[in-house]
């Protein structure tokens, strides 16, 4: 049976860095160059490794992995049981509060349909759905977000799979201290993405992660666009602003 990948993906990650950096840079009213250089750095570096984290504890997982090898055996049900085309469905709705500073709601619903080739399967496609709403000591929070993934085999048991998909995603948050509000509109697509489990860690040997993400801080409008660019050997390429970063994926 597949296994549910986590909510709290790449892409929510990516966008908070996204939001923290552009909150950094309308904080920021004097900045050498260096300084800044070495926020881009930072947050280039946040981005490619928030996404290979998201990566490891979902389809790179052993544990997460979605379909399984063929002739294996899951949670008592062999690999034949999953017929080309089956859809596995569900809604859900989670609740966790801490006292009365902490509240978060998720409602939303994910599907998968197991995909075959030669009459065998070899992968899946993911869509979901999901607003995410609450507070904490320091902002409120409304977040929606929409996204579609496949995943295809390359290799027995998955050693070595294709990963692509897309997302968007708005995120409107204000601070409790002063209620500023961001509001953020997030456009992601993985293109290609190779990933080889037969390494310890996992290597991304190729794709591309292209983003977009804009809209106001405080009023003030901002825009990000750019592209990560993966390597092998545990290295990515991450451009955005003109700019371009060579980062190690740790």
């Amino acid at each position: 049976m597949l296994t549910k990948l986590r909510t709290l993906t790449f892409f929510a990650l990516a966008a908070l860095a996204i939001t923290i950096y552009s909150a950094c840079k309308k904080e920021t009213k004097v900045s050498t160059v260096t300084t800044t250089i070495n926020k881009d750095a930072q947050f280039a570096s946040q981005l490619a490794n928030n996404l290979y984290k998201a990566l490891g504890n979902t389809v790179a997982s052993k544990t997460t992995a979605g379909v399984p090898a063929a002739n294996s055996v899951r949670d008592g049900k062999k690999i034949n049981d999953l017929t080309c085309g089956q859809f596995i469905e569900q809604p859900f709705d989670n609740l966790f509060t801490k006292g009365d500073s902490v509240k978060d709601v998720m409602t939303g619903s994910f599907k998968y349909v197991i995909n075959c080739e030669n009459n065998t399967p070899n992968g899946y496609t993911y869509t979901g759905n999901y607003v995410n709403t609450g507070f904490n000591p320091y902002s409120t929070y409304d977040i929606s977000v929409k996204e579609y993934y496949t995943l295809k085999g390359l290799a027995a048991q998955f050693s070595k799979m294709q990963v692509d998909g897309s997302q968007n995603s708005v995120y409107k948050i204000t601070t409790k201290k002063d209620t500023e509000t961001i509001v953020q509109n997030n456009a992601y697509n993985l293109k290609g993405l190779i990933i080889d489990s037969t390494t310890k860690p996992f290597d991304i040997t190729a794709g591309t992660a292209e983003f977009v993400s804009n809209g106001t801080n405080v009023g003030k409008a901002f825009s990000f666009t750019g592209t990560i660019t993966f390597l092998g050997n545990h290295k990515a390429q991450v451009t955005f602003g003109g700019k371009s970063f060579a980062i190690e994926i740790q």
